[in-house]
């Protein structure tokens, strides 16, 4: 019975130790998948083929959920596809992660600036420039935003309660 017992113990061992070995060389498997995906997904994005880009860049974030660099990129790719609020999402889950990102400060600015909520935009404007001074993208964003409220001054957008805890 003994003897039995340890056999059975042997063996559980052996395929608890495979099953260890072979869930690394998945894990790394997919880690190769994940690289070469978002390369993909970069090439589509860069030749305008948008929503293939996108099918890649949610394949990623379906196994990998917190890739920042897949959510920044997915995010770039919402604004160029005129999905303002849709991006905000994609750059504010960046920014719970990581609060000065320049690259989501920066879309957030551009997003809610092409929402027509001029004076939130100039706060991440203002954030991504203290991040990345020396980006003539950004500052060319920040001008345009500060211009336009000089000009046209308006009253932004009331919050929910929560939100305002946020900045």
């Amino acid at each position: 019975m003994q003897e039995k017992m340890k056999i059975s113990m042997y063996i559980t061992g052996i395929i608890l130790f495979t099953s260890f070995l072979s869930t690394e060389e998945s894990f790394a498997q997919t880690e190769k998948d994940i690289t070469s995906m978002f390369k993909e997904a970069k090439e589509h994005f860069t030749r305008g083929e948008y929503s293939q880009a996108l099918y890649l860049y949610d394949e990623i974030l379906e196994t990998n959920p917190n890739n920042l660099s897949t959510m920044k990129m997915k995010g770039l790719l919402l604004i160029s596809t005129e999905d303002y609020p849709g991006a905000l999402k994609e750059f504010f889950k960046v920014l719970q992660k990581s609060p000065n990102d320049g690259v989501a400060l920066t879309g957030m600015g551009v997003a809610f600036g092409n929402l027509g909520e001029y004076s939130e935009s100039l706060k991440y404007l203002e954030r991504a420039i203290k991040e990345k001074p020396n980006t003539e993208i950004i500052k060319n964003y920040k001008k345009f935003v500060s211009d336009f409220l000089d000009k046209y001054p308006h009253t932004p957008t009331e919050k929910p309660n929560g939100l305002k805890n946020l900045e």
